[in-house]
């Protein structure tokens, strides 16, 4: 049944629907492009990108650049439909919240279930589109909305609306607006952030849950309502991070970036041992009530926004949670150039549908620096476009149709992919001509008298009466920004775009600066960091340079060729190696210093310890250290399966070899020689040498860049080192009580375990299964586990397993856990002991060394 929505009526504004003005100042002249540096290979095949630095990459051939008539043609052409839609929205329906522009008029009842739980007469498609005025140039809208919306719109309505719609489309339209409005108007009053507080302060009730994860939906006059459903989807808890952000750095208030990120820590902490995390979950108890993975409906944008809110707020906990989630899902989902949904636990296919949300993968996979792979999912995205000219709902794969869903709702994941990739390879043809074709497209076949209407069937090509607002904000943004020249943007941007972070609406949100934020950094995250992550400090350290576990998939990557897309060949695939048979070596490289000497400025670590143990088979595996010094020729695991399929392998490098060309790249090295312990004879000395090369040949984020800076892509062998050893190397803790069997207390015997959070923790071996003693220690969200071996003879190390593992007891466990001898366990606790009087720390990092 309809219902009328709530809220005063407004008159018509004095609104006028289009009218544009820059400043008063003539465009520059247009200057010539810059040539092309990386070259896409044809459509039909996924492309390579060869590693080394721009200038060498551009002897592997030019690529003819486009036209600028041709390129500006096509920008003209997305102005002229901006301006249409915008124009239609304001003459037809505004101030109603959303345009039928096959009826003509406002959609002003709810009608159409979930769909309209965003609705509440608000004019959000004139809030949402409030910054994309400012990119199409139409600053005389702007200055009109902007007043508008200060004076006339209110949110003390008696209505139940989406929690995570009203976030992204309302409050980020209202706080990037204010950025905006801060910038090209002069004599603005900061209305517009007056009312994103308030609109802040209505959605914080929902939070209010025994897990911090928010419910779904919010009375924005009452608060939470009395019946509200506790299933919310992880995108919903997980896509608060951006807005609620950086309102904190602009009102200097941080308890909205607070309730944003314990939403999203509190379902990822409660992750598989396979690293993935389900679509849906209860936020009474925190279980997940839904236990398919995706990268698509339900988990896209919590994906997205733990990279960018690392890259706005330098939240470096939020990166190594990406990079985990980033790793799991390109081993578990990744198939050619789709990501298919999965089985959290089990890492299985689900099913063979796809959504167009998955799209945003690709946007991910080039700000990480995949290029290669962004480039792959662009192709076969659009290949998929092609079929159809749109993307349906939902695509079958194995009968290559769509479902029952076959609406087309001019979404913008595709094209915000091909922007991302615009950004990495500047002025590619072949960017260039896909963008033109979606552009032909949608003004052909989804242009009517009142709008740009979405598309009901995309086999028929029968058209709904429906224009979310997200066309406005994101779909048209992103098709200008992909095709416009740059000097275009450096003119109409009100700050440089390589600044800017994109929201999961379209939302430009600037990095911190002083003219605009009222703080730069997030008050205590920086101290937060350094105590988690010891890597962070300035006090020099062993180098533990293992491969991340983004890298350790890529290499696996460079072997496939084709998926057989069933679930028996995964489990093939798997039965190599049984998790309950599995043993792996490991190694624990120990590094401690004196707080004296820290003090008195010396470089000189403490004394290390090279311990060594048996991995656990319950949760990850402990990941390699490729680049430790080993014999002249010697090849690692990787190396060996990349062999088998004919791949190129990645170089692993001895100790004269590294030491050689690390001289002959950056000049002498820093090196530490580490002997074996005096206790353990005949193990051979080791060399530990920041990385030589990219052996991946991947483009990464420059984690070096100051604050204040979007992470450059950058091929520097000597700017990995941080983000290979950052998540590696930790603090290390005694468990009280030391067997692990009842939760761990703090310092002073009470219930507070918080100094175990990012830690790894020692414990005994005993009293209690191992099980019970990992998720004793996730509870206290350790980072990893060293697990003490029993005194006496005969007692061997062994594989610590789950008795009933079959059965799938275990599968929520997601920390590496070691055993230790007992002998290197007491001395390891020792050492702790005696660092914890003397005021310092020991820190340790674990890795197999095969």
């Amino acid at each position: 049944m309809s219902a009328s929505l709530g809220g005063r009526s407004r008159p018509q504004a004095a609104l006028p629907a289009t009218g544009n003005s820059r400043r008063g100042a003539a465009r520059p002249p247009a200057r010539s492009r810059r040539r092309l540096q990386l070259a896409l290979l044809a459509f039909a095949a996924p492309a390579t990108v060869a590693s080394g630095s721009p200038a060498e990459r551009g002897g592997h051939g030019r690529v003819e650049e486009v036209p600028l008539h041709e390129r500006l043609a096509v920008v003209n052409q997305v102005k002229e439909m901006y301006s249409h839609a915008f124009g239609s929205y304001m003459k037809h329906a505004f101030p109603a919240d959303e345009l039928r522009p096959l009826s003509c008029d406002g959609r002003r009842i709810r009608e159409r279930g979930d769909l309209d739980a965003v609705l509440g007469n608000y004019s959000m498609t004139l809030i949402d589109a409030l910054d994309s005025l400012v990119i199409f140039d139409q600053l005389g809208d702007f200055e009109r909305a902007v007043k508008y919306v200060g004076e006339s719109v209110h949110f003390d309505l008696d209505v139940e609306v989406s929690t995570f719609e009203v976030n992204i489309r309302l409050l980020g339209g209202l706080v990037s607006g204010h950025l905006h409005a801060s910038k090209v108007l002069s004599g603005y009053d900061g209305s517009l952030l007056a009312k994103a507080v308030d609109l802040a302060n209505r959605l914080r009730p929902a939070f209010q849950t025994p897990t911090g994860m928010p419910v779904s939906r919010i009375n924005l006059k009452l608060g939470k309502p009395q019946q509200v459903s506790s299933i919310v989807t992880i995108a919903e808890a997980g896509s608060f991070l951006l807005e609620f952000g950086v309102l904190s750095l602009l009102t200097g208030d941080v308890s909205f970036y607070t309730v944003a990120r314990q939403s999203a820590v509190a379902f990822w902490s409660r992750r598989s041992s396979l690293g993935l995390v389900g679509t849906a979950a209860d936020v009474n108890t925190g279980g997940f009530t839904d236990g398919q993975s995706t990268t698509g409906p339900g988990q896209d944008s919590f994906y997205e926004y733990l990279l960018k809110a690392y890259i706005l707020f330098d939240d470096v906990e939020l990166l190594e949670m990406f990079y985990t989630a980033y790793a799991a899902v390109e081993q578990y989902h990744s198939f050619e150039g789709f990501t298919y949904s999965v089985d959290m636990f089990k890492g299985l296919m689900t099913n063979t549908h796809l959504s167009p949300l998955s799209c945003v993968w690709g946007s991910l996979q080039v700000l990480v620096g995949d290029v290669v792979g962004g480039l792959r999912t662009v192709l076969y995205w659009y290949g998929l476009w092609m079929k159809h000219g749109a993307l349906p709902e939902v695509y079958d794969t194995k009968t290559e149709a769509p479902t029952t869903a076959r609406d087309s709702p001019l979404r913008p994941e595709l094209v915000e992919a091909l922007f991302y990739l615009s950004l990495a390879l500047p002025g590619d043809p072949t960017v260039f001509r896909i963008a033109r074709s979606i552009v032909s497209a949608l003004d052909s076949q989804s242009r009517v008298e009142c709008g740009f209407a979405s598309v009901a069937d995309v086999t028929t090509k029968r058209l709904d009466d429906r224009m979310d607002s997200f066309f406005l904000s994101e779909t048209l943004v992103y098709l200008y920004l992909t095709i416009a020249p740059p000097e275009d943007l450096r003119w109409v941007l009100p700050w440089p775009l390589a600044s800017s972070v994109f929201s999961t609406e379209g939302h430009l949100f600037s990095l911190p600066q002083v003219d605009l934020y009222k703080v730069s950094r997030m008050p205590g995250r920086q101290e937060h960091a350094q105590e988690r992550f010891p890597a962070l400090g300035s006090r020099p350290l062993l180098t533990c340079d293992a491969l991340s576990p983004f890298e350790q998939v890529s290499v696996k990557h460079r072997c496939r060729t084709k998926y057989v897309m069933t679930a028996g060949y995964q489990l093939q695939s798997l039965a190599h190696a049984p998790m309950r048979c599995r043993q792996q070596e490991v190694a624990v490289l120990v590094d401690a210093s004196s707080r004296n000497a820290s003090r008195r400025g010396e470089q000189e670590p403490g004394t290390p310890m090279l311990l060594r143990g048996i991995a656990s088979s319950l949760g990850p595996r402990v990941p390699a250290l490729p680049l430790l010094a080993q014999r002249p020729g010697a090849v690692g695991e990787a190396e060996e399966e990349c062999g088998r399929c004919g791949a190129e392998s990645p170089v692993f490098l001895g100790a004269a070899e590294g030491t050689a060309a690390l001289e002959e790249a950056h000049g002498p090295a820093n090196q530490t020689v580490m002997p074996a312990r005096a206790s353990r004879p005949g193990v051979p000395e080791r060399v530990f040498t920041a990385p030589l090369q990219d052996e991946l040949g991947l483009l990464r984020l420059d984690l070096d860049r100051p604050p204040g800076q979007v992470p450059a892509f950058s091929f520097a062998p000597a700017r990995h080192a941080r983000s290979r050893e950052l998540f590696a190397r930790r603090r290390v803790v005694i468990a009280d009580p030391l067997d692990a069997c009842t939760p761990l207390v703090g310092e002073d015997g009470l219930g507070d375990a918080g100094r175990y959070a990012g830690k790894i923790a020692v414990i005994s071996r005993g009293s209690c299964l191992f099980l019970h003693k990992l998720q004793t220690l996730q509870q206290a969200h350790v980072a990893g586990a060293l697990v003490v071996n029993h005194a006496g003879e005969g007692q061997e190390l062994q594989v610590m397993t789950c008795p009933l593992g079959e059965r799938g007891a275990g599968r929520d466990v997601h920390i590496p856990a070691v055993m230790l001898s007992h002998e290197d366990g007491a001395a390891l606790m020792e050492l702790v002991r005696s660092h914890d009087r003397e005021g310092s720390s020991v820190t340790a990092c674990m890795f197999a060394e095969h």
